[in-house]
């Protein structure tokens, strides 16, 4: 068996499609994932499974969920192995979130298309930089004069694929 962690898109977020912890918990043992635990209230889940297939995987999960919860929910499965090779690849790694920066971490479901690192480089601007490192792409996210934070509802839309985002700080705890 190997851990891995997966990250639910767009649940317990504005007070929409709530669902509790010990529920995600009881959906995943159900369907055969071991040593399950949750990671804060916004979708973490951290598991064991024989599969290797990271995207075999997530599709079990979204169909249990579904078939549980009454309503889609995306979910981006990494390995422990994925996860720190994530982690390491940092493309801003002498900087250290506070309240004037942050850095978010997008998983990606599914590889972005080939025009994905220039569709990035578009999007630069004086308060956010893009990175595309793999199945992630890193976001360097400066504190703004106006209260509009960064949206991956943006960066799916730009790069026509799912993705749900996680701060540095939830993406290196899920590995600890």
């Amino acid at each position: 068996m190997a851990r891995y962690v997966a990250f639910l898109r767009a649940i317990n977020v504005g007070g929409n499609r709530m669902v509790k912890m010990e529920v995600l918990k009881d959906i995943f043992e159900q369907h055969g994932f071991r040593q399950v635990q949750t990671y804060i209230n916004s979708g973490n889940v951290l598991f064991d499974h024989t599969g290797k297939d990271t995207a075999v995987i997530g599709i079990k999960i979204e169909k249990a969920l579904e078939k549980a919860l009454g309503f889609d929910v995306p979910v981006c499965v990494r390995s422990m192995a994925e996860m720190a090779a994530v982690l390491e690849n940092n493309p801003f790694p002498g900087i250290t979130p506070d309240k004037q920066v942050q850095i978010y971490i997008a998983f990606l479901r599914d590889t972005a298309g080939a025009d994905a690192a220039g569709i990035l480089a578009g999007m630069d601007n004086e308060w956010e930089t893009y990175r595309l490192c793999g199945r992630e792409v890193f976001v360097l996210a400066r504190k703004r004069p106006d209260p509009t934070p960064f949206s991956n509802n943006y960066l799916e839309k730009k790069l026509k694929v799912v993705a749900t985002t996680r701060n540095l700080a939830t993406a290196t705890k899920v590995t600890q």
